[in-house]
């Protein structure tokens, strides 16, 4: 008599290689990174929306809200929303699903680029007229968010994790159509 896998398909299912662990540990840090980053630019916030709100006093128009309450639950509902988005992204990852890892791996391009262009605005000579300005210390978080991000993006698109994802969709094909999963 053969033997039966207690659950279908599980003995034959491709290894997770090290650079996708690697990938999306280095994504935690850019999340952590990020997110400091983010939070650095709460004064810049701020800033827009009291104007925002006075150009709406200067019609007319009733306000209910102050700019520092406005900016805060503005901040929340974006980091919470981007963090999420990225957070989906990373499981599918983690589960092999190829698209994932390459919107993944978009985002860590983007990073990337804005990486390039921050330390590039380091050294332009800008005049900001009296402007609320992000604090220099989080450039710092940006920048090592950036370089996690260069390194996810090349750990994303390494050979192994191309392999892995390819694999695992025949493996996830091959159970479907034996009534596995």
């Amino acid at each position: 008599m053969p033997m039966i896998d207690p659950v279908p398909g599980t003995s034959d299912a491709p290894t997770r290689p090290d650079s996708v662990r690697l990938a999306l540990e280095l994504w935690c840090a850019v999340i952590v990174a990020e997110l400091i980053a983010f939070i650095a630019q709460y004064g810049v916030l701020r800033d827009r929306t009291q104007e925002i709100l006075d150009s709406m006093e200067e019609k007319g128009e009733p306000i209910s809200v102050s700019a520092t309450s406005m900016a805060v639950l503005s901040m929340i509902i974006m980091a919470v929303i981007l963090i999420v988005i990225t957070v989906v992204v990373m499981k599918f990852t983690w589960d092999g699903r190829n698209w994932a890892r390459q919107v993944l791996g978009v985002f860590s391009a983007f990073l990337s680029v804005q990486l390039v262009f921050g330390i590039v605005a380091l050294f332009a000579d800008t005049d900001s007229a009296g402007a609320v300005e992000i604090p220099a210390w989080a450039m710092i978080f940006e920048i090592l968010g950036g370089v996690a991000a260069v390194g996810a993006l090349i750990a994303l698109m390494h050979r192994d994790t191309s392999v892995y994802c390819r694999d695992k969709a025949l493996w996830r094909s091959r159970n479907r159509q034996n009534g596995g999963l």
